[in-house]
């Protein structure tokens, strides 16, 4: 099975709160002017832009003016569109498009537009603009996503996905996360969910190689209203995935979702890979509720005697398994979903055994990688620095924080969570190689190049 992708937007649009740190263009004959000129228009200074066009444009006009323009770059690759764009200006947008003729689909070095950024930044009336403008809706980053990708799972973005989609945006595009629908169950964000579907988005497409459907993800996720909406919609409550979102809600003691599902029909007899059912889990977990909801809906399982809601939880209890053994298949199962490149399968998986085993730092430490892998820095870090105290002499527990301080561009602590790994383990190449990263991204952080 081909490794599957993180599912999140990618990281193309990372919300600054300034002008974002960068080195010189290389291919630039005066670098400290043209980050000048970048920063003004990032602040939204059009004076200071229509004096730096008439510098580099001097002696042109027409076309050769908006490449002499558009040649004016960033170490990244970010063009004067971009910061404008960036920094939410809309005056500066309409002069550098209307006037000067740049380039409203320009891309940046990762495939983003001037469009993208905006988004990014949840500027209403900048999308409107690029959009009126004619900026292509279709067009996809180096990754493979589409303006659409980046709304539907950005909180806020609700009014933005109907301009999207106004625009002809196609709803059920993929790309390596899946569509904007998975997306939206992905960060749990019903009100965009909701769009999607009024727009008939296909709530059957399934992630490749996980079988996971919106409904799956929004199960994993927790959250009800958006289960809520995609069974309204028709989605097969039992789905394609090796285990079904009713096996979901029950791992994680999703009670309410449990119960939407089991009153949708859901089968509560489809068991897990170790040949467990629903009602199973939840008489082990000791979810006397869970076990009540479950029961009317449930077979009768042979091997229980006394078929009743205690006596399910009596016999489950009585025929648990051993300790260690659980541990063993609960790393079995995550170390395939890693290798398979499900990293939320595997961390979901280590969560019940975190659950089991509290006190285990290896999977701690585990599932930190996992979440890191699938982007959520901040779920990573808490798992880092729980690992830390439970092992302060572990100088893995400093590179997970350390890597996960990274994501969040906190290169200062993240600095610091390396030193400290290395003073444990001195020679340690990744956690080196770690710490040079962090330092030269904290040295580019604090410059701040401007127009004379």
């Amino acid at each position: 099975m081909a490794p599957q992708p993180p599912l999140f937007p990618p990281s193309a649009f990372d919300r600054y709160e300034g002008l974002p740190p960068c080195e010189p263009s290389r291919f630039s004959s005066d670098p400290d002017f043209d980050l000048g000129f970048l920063k003004a228009a990032f602040d939204g200074d059009l004076r200071l832009v229509k004096r730096g066009a008439r510098t580099v444009g001097r002696g042109a006009e027409g076309r050769r003016l908006a490449e002499k323009l558009g040649a004016v770059r960033d170490g990244y690759g970010n063009g004067l569109l971009h910061s404008a764009a960036l920094g939410g200006s809309l005056p500066v947008c309409r002069y550098l498009v209307e006037d000067l003729r740049l380039d409203v689909d320009d891309v940046g070095p990762q495939g983003e537009t001037p469009l993208t950024f905006a988004i990014s930044r949840q500027n209403v009336d900048l999308v409107r603009y690029f959009l009126d403008q004619g900026a292509d809706v279709h067009k996809v980053n180096d990754s493979g996503s589409t303006p659409l990708h980046f709304a539907a799972g950005t909180r806020g973005c609700c009014e933005i996905v109907e301009l999207l989609l106004s625009k002809g945006a196609d709803v059920d595009a993929i790309q390596l996360g899946g569509t904007a629908l998975h997306l939206a169950a992905r960060y749990g964000l019903d009100d965009i969910m909701k769009v999607l579907l009024d727009h008939h988005a296909d709530h059957k497409i399934a992630l490749g190689g996980t079988g996971y459907t919106a409904l799956v993800l929004a199960t994993i996720m927790c959250s009800l209203k958006c289960v809520k909406l995609l069974i309204e919609a028709g989605a097969d409550v039992d789905g394609n995935c090796k285990e079904t979102p009713l096996m979901i809600a029950t791992t994680a003691g999703s009670t309410d979702i449990l119960k939407c599902l089991v009153l949708a029909g859901a089968d509560a007899n489809i068991p897990d890979s170790l040949g467990h059912v629903p009602i199973e889990i939840a008489a082990r977990s000791g979810r006397r509720e869970d076990v009540e909801i479950l029961f009317p809906v449930t077979s009768r399982i042979p091997s229980v005697r006394n078929w009743s809601v205690d006596g399910i939880i009596s016999h489950v209890k009585s025929a648990r398994p051993a300790k260690k053994g659980m541990l063993a298949s609960a790393k079995s199962r995550a170390h395939e979903a890693f290798k398979n490149g499900d990293y939320l399968l595997a961390a979901k998986i280590y969560t019940e055994a975190i659950e089991l085993f509290p006190g285990n730092a290896t999977l701690l430490s585990n599932r930190s990688l996992c979440w890191l892998r699938c982007g959520d820095a901040r779920k990573a870090l808490k798992d880092a620095q729980g690992l830390r105290m439970m092992r302060p002499g572990c100088p893995k527990a400093c590179y997970r924080e350390g890597t996960a301080l990274m994501l969040l561009k906190d290169y200062q602590k993240a600095s610091g969570a390396f030193l400290d790994g290395l003073k444990l383990e001195p020679g340690n190449a990744e956690i080196e190689d770690g710490l040079r990263e962090a330092l030269e991204s904290l040295k580019i952080d604090r410059s701040s190049p401007g127009l004379d």
